[in-house]
């Protein structure tokens, strides 16, 4: 069930980049994926990163954030969490009360029943603080994964649908589907929120994904796309779930941007850069790595180039900043910014990557601190609209 809402939740989130590495490193590759070798990767060296993370995700909650988001990559030196799942389990554990929201889960290349199962552990973890967001995942998650990228929407949706049956009707049950195949299907572990957790599903510029969600009740949380885009896409939710019969509130979407906080607009603004250090390297490659042909639709394609992390020209620091992809400053700074994307869009979400990059440790904890004890109270203030 999802509760309407009248102020916004802040959500934090970290890519958990591997920043060791440098630009002699990658630079001679034509990827900074599938081609790149792991050959760079130190597990020590990891180690270390991954309790700073930690650490990040622990304040966030002591600090009052109201949730922390995680997600799936795979072959992806600037985010090293091929598991969300075990990513959110730490998560269960090293906070007590921030919701825990994973967007998301890259289902059409995971078993759904043992996803089921997982999920419904990590909501028994946590008490009942599970948000379980799904997702298509990127081109390269559906190539490592060795499947046909036509079927991945197909694959998607049978997941999601096997996915809540797990959770909702009693086993054992069989599942024969166009893909998945279970003689027998009896899940053990089920969740604490009952009927199920709250589903969300985060897109980037596809109008097939926003109308997807909302013929369901979705939560559709849009992950980068600019401001123009985002606003189209939320009055495609609006009059989608008209059509279905339901209406529509800030419950319902959420927006995703780059944001650190300083303590002057100054130091904020050197920090910020750090946001830039995988930017010409992530959708570096041939087409087959990013959109092979029968991913998505020539509709979405066209659509993905007003994304602020889409292919084309790279936007600089400045004008990533001036489209509201990135905010950083000062707790004022900051407050400023944000107002002005929420009485935007009006979203009942704000997920806030408040690390990535080549960003210090020290700045990314003394930007939760400030976000706790400064931002976020003051953006609380801001009263939400009813969808027209």
């Amino acid at each position: 069930m999802v509760e309407t809402k009248d102020a916004i939740e802040m959500y934090f989130h970290s890519q958990q980049p591997y920043t060791y590495i440098k630009e002699e490193d990658i630079s001679q590759y034509r990827s900074g994926r599938i081609d790149f070798p792991n050959t760079y990767f130190d597990p020590e060296k990891a180690h270390v990163l991954y309790n700073q993370y930690h650490e990040q995700y622990s304040l966030a909650d002591e600090e009052g954030i109201d949730g922390i988001m995680t997600n799936e990559h795979h072959a992806s030196y600037w985010n090293m969490k091929p598991s969300a799942n075990l990513d959110a389990a730490v998560i269960s554990k090293v906070t007590k009360n921030t919701k825990i929201a994973i967007l998301g889960n890259i289902i059409p290349v995971n078993d759904p029943v043992r996803m089921a199962e997982e999920l419904a552990m990590l909501d028994c973890y946590s008490g009942g603080r599970l948000v379980s967001g799904f997702v298509r995942g990127g081109a390269v998650e559906t190539l490592m994964a060795g499947l046909d990228p036509t079927e991945n929407r197909e694959r998607f949706e049978e997941a999601h649908d096997l996915i809540i049956k797990c959770w909702t009707e009693p086993g054992p049950f069989r599942w024969e589907g166009k893909y998945y195949h279970h003689r027998v299907v009896n899940p053990w572990v089920l969740p604490v929120q009952q009927p199920h957790p709250p589903v969300w599903f985060p897109g980037g510029s596809s109008p097939e994904s926003v109308i997807w969600a909302a013929s369901r009740g979705y939560t559709y949380v849009n992950l980068g796309a600019l401001m123009d885009l985002t606003l189209e896409l939320k009055q495609v939710y609006i009059d989608t779930a008209n059509e279905v019969g339901f209406k529509p509130g800030p419950e319902h979407f959420g927006y995703q941007l780059r944001a650190v906080v300083a303590d002057t607009d100054e130091k904020a603004q050197e920090i910020g850069k750090g946001f830039l250090w995988n930017g010409d390297h992530r959708m570096r490659g041939p087409r087959e790595h990013n959109d092979p042909p029968g991913y998505q639709s020539a509709v979405a394609t066209q659509l993905s180039r007003r994304r602020a992390g889409g292919p084309g020209a790279r936007m600089t620091y400045e004008q990533l900043q001036e489209v509201g992809a990135i905010v950083v400053g000062s707790p004022e700074t900051v407050t400023k910014k944000l107002t002005q994307t929420i009485k935007s869009l009006n979203p009942g979400y704000l997920i806030l990557i408040g690390s990535d990059g080549n960003i210090r440790h020290e700045d990314v904890m003394r930007s939760v601190q400030l976000l706790g004890r400064e931002v976020l109270p003051a953006l609380k203030e801001i009263e939400l609209q009813p969808y027209q």
